[in-house]
């Protein structure tokens, strides 16, 4: 079973948390760099992940994300690992 995540789902989750319009989230931008994610906002993020995708997701797994195409990497592989136990 293929699972994908709606990249403009997750645009609208990270945007909320940085209190940015979703249009501004670019999936290449960097978090720390281009959009100035700080511990706190990873933080929200990572309540926000598992509310919406019911998967545990460590905050340092976020923290280790750079941008929008690897968060939505991670969030399918926690997926894939929630459907295969």
């Amino acid at each position: 079973m293929e699972l994908t995540v709606d990249v403009e789902e997750l645009r609208t989750i990270v945007a909320r948390s940085l209190e940015l319009e979703p249009e501004e989230v670019g999936d290449g931008d960097h978090f720390a760099e281009d959009l100035e994610m700080d511990s706190l906002m990873v933080l929200e993020i990572s309540s926000q992940l598992e509310q919406r995708y019911a998967v545990p997701v460590q905050d340092t797994s976020i923290g280790s994300v750079q941008n929008l195409t690897e968060l939505r990497a991670l969030v399918e592989s926690l997926l894939a690992e929630e459907s295969s136990a």
